[in-house]
C-alpha cells in the first residue's frame, strides 16, 4: 500500500522523481512499469499510477463487467483511452508523457498522493484546493467519518 503524501518538482523534461517509500512499494509490487492515466476528483484533474500488476488487476475486474453498459463503455473511453505504461528509470523517476502532463495541468509543483493501491498525481494548487475543501468539509459535518463505516 502507498501511504502519506510527498511534494515534488517535474524536471524541464516532464521527469518526476518518485519518493523512496512510493519506490519500495512499486518494487514490491511489480517491477519497474507502471502505469498512468487520467482522473478527476471533485472537478480537479489529477493522475492516478499503478504499478503494472496493480493495473491488470484492474483490467481483468472490466473484463467480467458487461461490455456493451453505455457507463463501463464511457470508463473505458476515459481511463483506459487515457493510460500510458511507463518505466521507472535507473534513478527512479517516471517521464510523464506530455497528453497527461497537460490534461491534469501540472506545472513545475506537484504533489504524489498515496491512494492504497495506486498514487496520484496533483498539481500543486489543485492538491491545496481538494485537500482544503475535505478538511472544510471534515470540520462542518463531524459526522462524516463515522458515516464511510469504517
Amino acid at each position: 500500500m502507498f501511504r502519506g503524501s510527498f511534494e515534488h518538482t517535474l524536471d524541464g523534461k516532464g521527469r518526476l522523481s518518485i519518493p523512496v517509500k512510493f519506490r519500495e512499494v512499486l518494487l514490491r509490487k511489480s517491477d519497474e512499469r507502471i502505469v498512468i492515466t487520467n482522473f478527476i476528483v471533485d472537478g480537479m484533474k489529477c493522475l492516478d499510477i499503478y504499478p503494472v500488476d496493480e493495473w491488470s488487476r484492474l483490467e481483468e475486474e472490466i473484463r467480467k463487467k458487461p461490455k456493451f453498459d453505455r457507463k463501463m463503455l464511457m470508463f473505458q473511453n476515459y481511463y483506459l483511452g487515457g493510460a500510458s505504461e511507463c518505466i521507472v528509470d535507473k534513478q527512479g523517476r517516471i517521464l510523464i508523457p506530455p497528453f497527461l502532463r497537460k490534461y491534469a495541468e501540472l506545472k513545475r509543483d506537484v504533489v504524489l498522493v498515496s491512494a492504497l493501491e495506486k498514487f496520484r498525481v496533483w498539481d500543486l494548487d489543485a492538491w491545496k484546493k481538494i485537500f482544503s475543501d475535505a478538511e472544510e468539509k471534515l470540520m462542518q459535518d463531524p459526522d462524516f467519518l463515522g458515516d464511510l463505516g469504517l
